[in-house]
């Protein structure tokens, strides 16, 4: 059964895909899709924190969750899993005492998803996201347009021929 969280973001069974973007459109295709994840036994993994678990509907009642503080226990929830659907949310902290592990994670991440979709969510890439995302079948990448107003600085440019500077000493 294929899963459409929101288009053209779509989970096709026994598929590992990922999803790089704002917080929102995962939040949003969550509470969106409620009564059809209902139908679904859904694994959620987070790391030391989620962004994500406080901001889900409160009806969202068929979600396990389990949290991983080392890569070696993500390595463990994923061969324990059993769900059609597994949500992980990215930690670069798991990796930050075994970095080598993010290729053994990809793999287990590409081996669970032979009985059942597997989505992981970053908001942003990093490198250990990057070695991750070689094993996955599909990479969605959404970029978020920054809603901060770069200032300028506040002095001005004397008119006239433009020469070269320097910093001025202080």
């Amino acid at each position: 059964m294929e899963l459409e969280l929101q288009s053209p973001l779509t989970l096709a069974p026994n598929t590992f895909n990922v999803l790089i973007g704002p917080e929102e459109m995962l939040i949003d295709s969550l509470n969106y899709n409620l009564k059809e994840l209902q139908r679904l036994q859904v694994l959620y993994v987070s790391g030391n924190y989620s962004r994500i678990l406080d901001k889900l509907d409160r009806r969202f009642t068929e979600l396990d969750v389990r949290r991983a503080f080392t890569a070696y226990q993500l390595l463990t929830i994923l061969k324990e899993a059993y769900q059609t659907l597994t949500i992980l949310e990215h930690d670069p902290s798991l990796f930050e005492d075994a970095s080598e592990m993010a290729e053994y994670v990809g793999q287990a991440l590409k081996e669970a998803s032979n009985g059942s979709s597997v989505l992981l969510y970053s908001p942003w890439t990093d490198r250990h996201l990057e070695v991750v995302s070689k094993f996955a079948d599909r990479v969605f990448v959404f970029n978020e347009v920054h809603k901060y107003v770069y200032k300028r600085a506040s002095k001005k440019a004397k008119p006239g021929p433009r020469v070269q500077r320097t910093l001025e000493a202080f």
